[in-house]
């Protein structure tokens, strides 16, 4: 039931929030079930005379030199591209190469069994509607999964009501609501293997040799949706087992098993790798730049007007300082949160030189998110820890809390990429905009909220209704107190 009301919860906005991102996601069960191939040629070429006009009812179909695809192997093309193209990555694909996506594969297989329907009984998609849809579906159901792992994870170290609370904020307060769960991003299936990982080895009671072998394959299939998985096995593993002064001691039979583990899950990546560039390490991402200035990048993502994860979800301070106060408490769970905390570091750095740092058209900081149920993982132990003791903390939480669910919720109800986003420039090639104190992003979602009309009002209430119906059931079933 916790699953079902999770699920409905995602639809009950109301508002179709998506990005062209997900298309090659959302078609890949075609190729693979009719074509039995990892190429999308079939999108791109001309449909025959008196069809209904190829996908989106664009005759030619889709256009090979999108951003989202590349050569399946080298590219032999002779002239630049026609369609605007990501900073870095692949060049286009030539005129006579096989077409693939730049993206890994995992959250196209692991929507497999929601398209297989579709896909039987339209061989040919018409367009990418019933694609998108289904798609939505699968994200909603695979991040419903993730969010009942780390309410687990939350419940080992909170009351059953805290608990509650906390996942609430979890899907209401972050990009889960707007993001994860909305479409086929590769969110929901990094949420799935982290939380996943987290569930099997985050807990004070010795943990035997399989559960850490277990959460390493768990994050190698995570590389299977986004490379940058693979991070998380670090503090998952032995970093920062041990506390050696200001150095950082590691638990190397601990690591082993858990980087066996890894290895295991990546083979999937490696095969799909060989199959579809004739290369077990190349990727699809291509060589992307890492040269943003890193004074910039962290100002951008932890604290500037409409990427800062600071400023979208301030609460979420509490959980850093939870993974600090890792550093000075003994005990297996704070040992791994040590270890986590380097994980999450690193990974914030990565993000803050790359040169997309902002993450395209979309609301709030998506290249933090994958990250999140570490964050709310170490936030429930942190609050069992005594963080939010003091009632100066409460009330800075709930305010920060507060903030954040007006703010996401807003957005899940109106948001849309192609207006801020849009106009009146496109961020990704105005990314100063980003930095713009006076016309942030949130601030013109908030001002779009009353222009949502009937739509966003039955949204509203319909997201109320599921979120009643969940408290209602816990109450009753959990004995919540």
């Amino acid at each position: 039931m916790r699953g079902v009301l999770l699920v409905v919860l995602s639809f009950a906005n109301l508002n179709e929030i998506w990005s062209p991102d997900v298309v090659p996601n959302a078609l890949l069960s075609w190729t693979i079930v009719h074509e039995r191939d990892v190429d999308y040629d079939e999108f791109t070429w001309r449909y025959p005379p008196g069809s209904p006009g190829g996908l989106l009812g664009l005759g030619p179909g889709l256009d090979r030199e999108a951003y989202f695809f590349r050569a399946c192997g080298d590219s032999t093309a002779t002239e630049p591209p026609k369609a605007v193209r990501a900073i870095g990555g692949p060049p286009a694909p030539g005129p006579d190469d096989r077409v693939c996506s730049i993206f890994p594969p995992g959250i196209g297989l692991l929507a497999l069994p929601f398209f297989l329907p579709a896909v039987l009984l339209q061989p040919v998609p018409e367009d990418l509607t019933i694609a998108i849809r289904v798609g939505h579906l699968a994200a909603a159901v695979i991040e419903a999964f993730a969010t009942l792992l780390l309410w687990s994870v939350i419940r080992r170290f909170v009351s059953a009501r805290c608990a509650l609370g906390l996942i609430l904020l979890y899907v209401l307060g972050t990009s889960v609501r707007t993001v994860s769960s909305q479409a086929l991003w590769q969110h929901p299936g990094v949420h799935l293997a982290v939380s996943g990982a987290l569930w099997l080895v985050l807990r004070s009671t010795p943990v035997s040799p399989a559960r850490e072998l277990l959460a390493g394959v768990a994050l190698g299939l995570g590389t299977v949706v986004r490379q940058t998985t693979a991070l998380a096995s670090l503090g998952i593993g032995g970093l920062g087992a041990r506390r050696l002064g200001f150095g950082i001691g590691v638990e190397s039979r601990r690591a082993a098993r858990t980087i066996a583990g890894l290895l295991v899950g990546t083979l999937p990546l490696l095969a799909w790798n060989a199959i579809a560039f004739g290369n077990p390490l190349e990727q699809g991402y291509g060589p992307k730049p890492f040269d943003t200035n890193v004074a910039v990048g962290l100002y951008g993502l932890l604290l500037s007007p409409s990427r800062g994860l600071l400023v979208y979800a301030p609460y979420l301070l509490f959980a850093l300082v939870a993974l600090g106060l890792a550093w000075r408490r003994p005990g297996p769970v704070a040992s791994r949160l040590r270890g986590l905390s380097i994980v999450w570091v690193a990974t914030l750095v990565l993000y803050a030189t790359y040169a997309e740092w902002w993450g395209g058209r979309v609301f709030g900081q998506r290249f933090l998110d994958d990250l999140t149920p570490v964050l709310f993982a170490a936030l429930a132990w942190g609050i069992g820890q005594g963080v939010l003791v003091a009632r100066a903390a409460r009330i800075a939480f709930g305010i920060g809390a507060a903030w954040s669910l007006l703010l996401f919720n807003a957005a899940a109800l109106v948001y849309s990429n192609e207006r801020w986003d849009m106009r009146p420039q496109n961020v990704n090639f105005a990314p100063e905009r980003l930095f713009d104190w006076s016309d942030p992003q949130w601030l013109a979602v908030l001002g779009d909220l009353p222009g949502g009309g009937l739509r966003a009002a039955v949204g509203a209430v319909l997201s109320a209704l599921v979120v009643g119906a969940l408290l209602r059931f816990e109450l009753r079933s959990s004995g919540v107190r």
